[in-house]
């Protein structure tokens, strides 16, 4: 019986660190949560990243930021303009049959992007009738291409103080953490 408590114990102490586990760190794959940056010129870069469902859209864009921010300090620059922002958002949408039987079971799934979306659909064979569930889930995703300067900063334009950018938004993203 102690044995049972104690596996239960740290499996809901597994569950509750992956839970408070901040999404802001390096993608591990294409597509993946997290952050990418790909070098366009000696001081322009794109920097992406991709949120999971428990990540909103302003949080997204926050991350990308700090990233934009981070990496402009690593590479020997004080401020940084954005050449261009897009956001984007994908929805799927998961509709299962279930009941206490073994019946028919049909799943679809639908992910879209800016232009088109695309639907699965998978059946399983069972008897009965059943209730149908629908479950939403919503990602978003901020790509920025960015232009990296030396002091002084420029007067025209919008350009952003990286040191500032990354401590403001640190502190504001570590204390809420999604």
């Amino acid at each position: 019986m102690l044995r049972k408590t104690v596996l239960v114990l740290s499996f809901m102490a597994l569950l509750g660190g992956c839970a408070s586990q901040s999404v802001y760190k390096p993608a591990e794959r294409s597509g993946g949560e997290g952050y990418t940056e790909t070098k366009l010129s000696e001081n322009r870069y794109r920097v992406s990243f991709n949120g999971n469902e428990s990540t909103s859209s302003g949080k997204v864009q926050d991350y990308a930021l700090l990233r934009a921010a981070e990496l402009t300090l690593q590479n020997g620059y004080d401020w940084f303009e954005l050449a261009n922002k897009d956001i984007e958002k994908k929805q799927r949408q998961q509709t299962s049959v279930d009941s206490g039987l073994d019946v028919p079971r049909t799943t679809v799934y639908q992910s879209c992007g800016l232009l088109t979306c695309r639907t699965t659909v998978a059946q399983s064979p069972g008897f009965g009738v059943g209730v149908a569930t629908t479950t939403t889930r919503t990602e978003y995703s901020a790509q920025l291409e960015v232009v990296m300067g030396k002091s002084p900063k420029p007067s025209k334009g919008d350009p952003y103080d990286a040191r500032e950018v990354a401590s403001t938004l640190r502190t504001a993203l570590i204390k809420t953490k999604d």
